[in-house]
């Protein structure tokens, strides 16, 4: 199985071997480019999982080449390492300003390349399952912790987090501003969580004004009742023109711990706890309720 696909652009064959092979011999498949044409040719036809930059020889102007790798579609948000000699030193902080995301020294190990690529590889998945907006986990970690939970014992509950009215809010007020009330949501369920709950507890965002918080039924009900509390306060002083009403958010809870289920199941009964929540009027919290014994 290939651990992904490196970019290396370097005009030196002796050393365009040694990192070959050193990427090779973990898995990782090689593209050679001698050049910024040829480096630009080879994004054309996809986007590599890192690329591996040799500065000096490549260019006399090797940050210029950093960026154009950078205005690149496939190489915009690629892991980008470059290679500069010692002496160089201006030549990594001009790199480091075009875009590159991290810079080797020679002479090296070529064990150092492959740990820093492997290094930001790493990160760039990371970050790739973030939200841009709340830098909050996205529906993979979501999925991954809910279905983590329930192969546990351990007691659990989800809450099923969403906004009321933020259409109009953002009809309104435009999505610039509408992103500041995503980003109190957030702020607001994060806090939540840090006072009310444990060092495991989890939140999520799903997307738009979606949101997912994991954690113990006995702390589930006063987070949420602090979020409720929270946010409303928050959007008071955030929305000074009322010409349309304030937003709220509506609270489903769901125990997850409650029988054998699915994360499917769990996610329709959190969408069916939360619709009954979204008939009511104002930031309202709602419990499902346990099935008769």
């Amino acid at each position: 199985m290939s651990a992904g696909t490196i970019l290396l652009i370097d005009d030196d064959p002796r050393l365009r071997d040694i990192l070959r092979a050193n990427f090779e011999v973990v898995g990782f498949q090689v593209l050679d480019a001698l050049d910024a044409e040829s480096a630009l040719a080879a994004l054309d036809r996809g986007r590599p999982d890192a690329i591996v930059l040799d500065v000096v020889p490549v260019a006399s102007d090797g940050p210029g080449v950093v960026e154009r790798l950078r205005r690149h579609p496939h190489g915009s948000h690629c892991p980008l390492i470059v290679l500069t000699p010692r002496m160089h030193a201006d030549e990594a902080v001009r790199s480091l300003e075009a875009g590159a995301d991290d810079v080797v020294t020679k002479p090296f190990a070529p064990e150092e390349v492959l740990a820093r690529v492997r290094g930001r590889i790493k990160r760039a998945a990371g970050d790739a399952a973030l939200q841009p907006l709340t830098k909050l986990p996205g529906n993979g970690p979501i999925e991954a912790v809910i279905r983590r939970r329930l192969s546990e014992r351990e007691p659990w509950s989800v809450l099923y987090l969403d906004l009321d009215g933020f259409k109009a809010f953002n009809d309104a007020f435009g999505f610039a501003t509408g992103d500041d009330v995503i980003k109190l949501l957030a702020a607001t369920i994060v806090e939540a969580a840090a006072k009310h709950g444990d060092e495991d507890d989890f939140v999520g965002h799903v997307g738009g004004d979606d949101f997912v918080a994991v954690m113990r039924p006995a702390q589930a009900a006063a987070a949420a009742a602090s979020i409720v509390t929270a946010f409303d306060r928050g959007m008071r002083s955030l929305q000074r023109d009322t010409r349309v009403p304030y937003c709220t958010v509506s609270i489903a809870i769901v125990n997850g711990s409650r029988g054998p289920s699915t994360y499917e199941e769990i996610g329709e009964r959190a969408a069916r706890v939360k619709k009954e929540a979204k008939r009511r009027r104002g930031s309202v919290v709602v419990a499902e309720k346990d099935p008769p014994s």
